[in-house]
């Protein structure tokens, strides 16, 4: 447990570090923010964090640094200062490259988006089935499904129009004969939209190369590797808290280590799914809290 003290100089010290870059003394605590308290005490404060465990020692210089757990601290504060409800903006479209511009860290946006279907188009190819959805918002989705047995063009045009029919709630159409092949469809469709594809927007991965090492090649390629897999997207979606949330290294994936994720929830009127942002460990996290609080 710290003192407000001790929380005040931790928190002072991350914040002069990830500006910095800079091992940081308590003479530059002292001269920087004008500390009410001797620089002996700084002194002797610092040494009961470095004990703790929640700030380090290096080798080059007379300063300290903060350790994973002096982060994950700092964090913590900068969330309860921050418990504000999720992001509600209409423009998920733009808003992974507003955050990548406005704060220089690779950024992206995922979710799942409700969509209402417009209309359904099947067509026979070999044996199988080409289905082809299309959405209000011109989206398309299409699928190639095995089907052995022989369809007839007729049988077709009487599943697209029946389909179609039943999507506008029309009972003009007459089912057709072949209900085997229309349930088949009709359960492909109802599965497809329980369980859409997730809508993913990035911004900014140039901006990764500052986050690792340049010299650390496996790494970046590691990193490259990470934010286009299913695994990152789907760690985002499942991290279903109101709150602003922070993983760092390998929290977020055992490959990664100098990397911090960021993340917080947003919300539209037919979108649910998180922004996130990442950079490297000596990342400006008041700056990010700070922003994505104000979107």
């Amino acid at each position: 447990m710290l003192t407000n003290r001790q929380e005040t100089l931790l928190n002072t010290l991350v914040e002069d570090f990830v500006e910095s870059g800079v091992p940081v003394g308590s003479k530059t605590l002292m001269t920087n923010h004008q500390l009410s308290i001797s620089s002996a005490t700084i002194r002797a404060e610092l040494k009961k964090l470095e004990e703790q465990g929640f700030i380090q020692k290096t080798h080059i210089s007379s300063g300290r640094i903060p350790s994973l757990e002096g982060y994950r601290h700092y964090i913590r504060t900068l969330q309860h200062e921050h418990q504000d409800a999720m992001i509600q903006r209409e423009d998920v479209e733009q808003l992974a490259d507003y955050i990548a511009a406005d704060m220089h860290y690779f950024s992206v946006v995922t979710g799942h988006k409700e969509r209402t279907l417009k209309s359904i188009h099947i067509a026979a190819v070999s044996r199988s089935l080409l289905i082809v959805l299309i959405y209000s918002d011109g989206d398309v989705d299409h699928e190639q499904l095995d089907w052995h047995e022989t369809v007839t063009m007729e049988e077709i045009q009487q599943i697209n129009e029946y389909l179609n029919a039943v999507l506008y709630e029309s009972n003009a159409i007459k089912a057709p004969f072949n209900t085997r092949l229309v349930s088949f469809i009709e359960e492909y469709v109802d599965k497809r939209l329980a369980a859409p594809d997730p809508v993913i927007h990035r911004a900014g991965q140039e901006f990764l190369f500052e986050a690792v090492a340049h010299h650390d090649v496996q790494h970046i390629k590691n990193l490259l590797s990470f934010i286009e897999s299913d695994a990152f997207i789907s760690k985002l979606i499942s991290m279903n808290d109101d709150l602003i949330n922070v993983r760092i290294g390998q929290e977020i994936d055992a490959r990664l280590t100098n990397v911090s994720l960021v993340t917080k929830p947003v919300h539209t009127s037919d979108f649910d799914g998180r922004v996130a942002v990442m950079g490297p460990i000596v990342m400006s996290y008041r700056k990010v809290f700070e922003s994505l609080s104000a979107l």
